[in-house]
């Protein structure tokens, strides 16, 4: 190749305007440098249009006639020898345009109308397909076109072929870039309605933990209202016995029939009531302070002193109601006397809870057998004393597969009747959470469940 044309091809692949990805930019450059390297008047690039079932110009550039030219559309059906020439993916150097079998098609219609003597049309090639030609058009007559000529055109149709690799290259980064912040707004509106949702359970799972709770203080008042009913109509019948006896007193006395035996048999029958009534009114405080405690505690969140099995023994008076009307025997077994710094209210939640799922599920059959047992020791665990606490009953029992999701938010073998599933998943968040020790459950079908709850004696504000 010449020197001339070698110094021009170089330059133009140097310049940066073929991988801009501009093809305007990129094009004009190389049409212009075809003019220049040739030295012909005319010059364009064209590229294969299957729609149109031909080849499109691009753009044209006419020094001759001072003129561009674009979307010119020549189609295989007008000029079948011309496409069929394109179709072996050769340079076509017609040297004489009017002659040539494969130009000779364009005499009339457009070499002589724009005073063409001879074209050179080099393929384009992209990824190892033709895209469309470069068309180098020498106005006047004939003109040989050199080997070193074809192969500078040939060198410039690959640039163009850069060029659209280029473009490309573009427009996927432009694709991606816009895909990534049609990605980046599509997460930030899911994360944001995530949020929301999020939101929107915790604060379901709130209000469902409190309506548990309070669910569990409701059972605790019915069963205290029934059984403090007990003592107080017992107290009633008490004092209107009493007051009875008053009344037949004052008639005796008022009528001075009243004898030294008849006032020691009233004293001692109003004494027997008194008694009773005294007795049974101390059962109802008793019954209503260990409920209040209870209720109390329950949704106190301070950190308190208080000794163990005392407290235990306080929490399930106030459920013998409860387990009276499920005819469940208790016991409480603590030997040793565990001084706790802890969350008392939490506690009570937990024995509560406890206590409700073994009268639902344990024993949902009453009868005289039912037991419940709860057995409280001192415990050294990492140089740290805990308190374990057994919560054994000899109830149904559970299978392995249901045992493995007892403590998961919302399970529950009764749905509708009477189970929420959130008992013992509460449970289990306040063992951990609240009161960093552990919960666990061994159980076997009707071999009874076994639920252990092991606590830290002293927590750390």
């Amino acid at each position: 190749m010449q020197t001339e044309l070698e110094n021009l091809l170089l330059e133009v692949s140097k310049s940066r305007l073929i991988d801009l990805g501009d093809m305007q930019q990129a094009e004009e450059l190389i049409i212009n440098s075809l003019l220049r390297g040739l030295q012909i008047q005319r010059a364009g690039v064209w590229m294969l249009d299957k729609q149109a079932g031909g080849i499109r110009c691009n753009l044209v550039i006419d020094l001759f006639h001072q003129t561009r030219d674009e979307n010119i559309v020549l189609t295989r059906k007008k000029f079948p020898q011309y496409f069929k020439a394109l179709d072996t993916e050769r340079t076509i150097a017609a040297c004489d345009a009017l002659t040539d079998p494969a130009t000779k098609a364009f005499a009339d219609v457009y070499l002589k109308p724009m005073g063409i003597g001879a074209m050179l049309d080099v393929p384009i090639r992209h990824r190892g397909k033709m895209v469309g030609i470069v068309c180098c058009e020498h106005i006047g007559g004939e003109k040989i076109w050199s080997q070193d000529e074809q192969s500078f055109a040939a060198a410039m149709a690959d640039l163009v072929g850069r060029a659209i690799s280029a473009k490309e290259r573009n427009d996927y980064a432009r694709q991606l870039e816009e895909t990534n912040a049609s990605l980046e707004k599509l997460v930030q509106e899911r994360t944001s309605s995530l949020e929301q949702t999020l939101d929107s359970l915790k604060q379901a799972q709130k209000q469902l933990i409190e309506n548990e709770k309070m669910a569990s203080l409701g059972s605790l008042v019915s069963g205290v209202a029934h059984e403090v009913n007990t003592p107080l109509g017992i107290a009633v019948t008490g004092a209107s016995h009493c007051q009875h006896l008053l009344t037949q007193l004052r008639a005796k006395i008022g009528d001075n029939r009243l004898t030294r035996s008849a006032l020691d048999q009233h004293m001692d029958s109003m004494d027997q009531s008194l008694d009773l009534v005294t007795l049974n009114l101390d059962r109802a405080a008793e019954l209503v302070q260990n409920f209040k405690k209870t209720a109390v505690d329950q949704h106190s969140l301070a950190l308190t002193r208080f000794e163990l099995g005392e407290y235990i023994q306080v929490v399930m008076s106030s459920l013998l109601p409860m387990l009276k009307k499920n005819q469940v025997n208790y016991w409480l077994r603590a030997e040793d006397k565990i001084s706790m710094y802890s969350y008392p209210g939490a506690l009570a939640q937990i024995l509560t809870n406890l206590t409700n799922n073994a009268c639902l599920h344990a024993f949902s059959e009453n009868n005289d057998k039912n037991e419940l047992l709860i057995e409280v020791q001192r415990q050294q665990h990492q140089n740290n004393e805990h308190a374990v606490i057994a919560f054994k009953d000899n109830g149904s029992g559970m299978s392995a597969g249901i045992l493995k999701n007892i403590f998961q938010p919302f399970f529950t073998t009764r749905r509708g009747k009477g189970g929420s599933g959130l008992g013992l998943s509460i449970s289990y968040n306040l063992a951990t959470a609240k009161l960093k020790g552990s919960l666990d459950a061994k159980s076997q079908p009707q071999q009874g469940t076994t639920f252990t709850l092991t606590l830290p004696c002293h927590l750390d504000k």
